[in-house]
């Protein structure tokens, strides 16, 4: 008889032990729900703020949101495929990125110079695009890390990378020419 008694408790507070961690479990799958609930609100909060910031600048053009994020898409992408074309110093591929008014430009001896001048290191020596992509453009985007991108038009932007204080790094300059983006490598002055 004690022995029955003594079963009927142990299954009596197991029962109990059991109903109250399954109520536990219960309770805190609804409020980890209500917490990503939350999450993605203010990741949707941010994704506004990111596109106001990039058509911030714009000056009587209009970009939908599903524009920015199929540039942004786009753009992302390309840096993605430079990076690799830049880690293989794959000079020929990079071409292919470049817009042609920018090639054009840097091919120039003159304009090349000019190139040449602004390195910190002077012992480097700039013979053509070649050089330029080499020296001046995989060492300055080398760990680079590009988070947003910023319209200067609807056909031309900025890749940037945002600082802790809000100031941006710019690391490319994108234009759209026939229709697909390409890096342009601004004129020196």
């Amino acid at each position: 008889m004690k022995k029955t008694i003594f079963i009927l408790f142990l299954s009596f507070i197991t029962f109990s032990l059991i109903a109250c961690k399954s109520t536990d479990i219960a309770q805190e799958k609804t409020e980890t729900t209500e917490f990503i609930e939350e999450v993605d609100e203010v990741v949707e909060v941010i994704d506004d703020a990111e596109y106001l910031r990039s058509i911030d600048k714009l000056a009587g053009e209009t970009v939908s949101r599903q524009e920015f994020e199929d540039d942004k898409a786009q753009i992302l992408q390309i840096i993605n495929e430079l990076s690799k074309i830049m880690e293989k110093e794959d000079y020929e591929a990079w071409r292919q990125y470049i817009a042609p008014d920018s090639l054009k430009y840097y091919s120039n001896p003159q304009n090349i110079r000019k190139a040449q001048k602004k390195l910190p290191d002077k012992t480097i020596k700039l013979a053509g695009t070649k050089d330029y992509f080499k020296y001046v453009f995989i060492p300055s985007r080398k760990r680079s890390q590009v988070d947003e991108i910023r319209y200067i038009s609807k056909e031309n932007i900025k890749a940037v990378q945002v600082k802790s204080d809000d100031s941006v790094i710019i690391y490319y300059y994108f234009i759209k020419v026939n229709g697909k983006w390409m890096v342009q490598i601004p004129p020196l002055n």
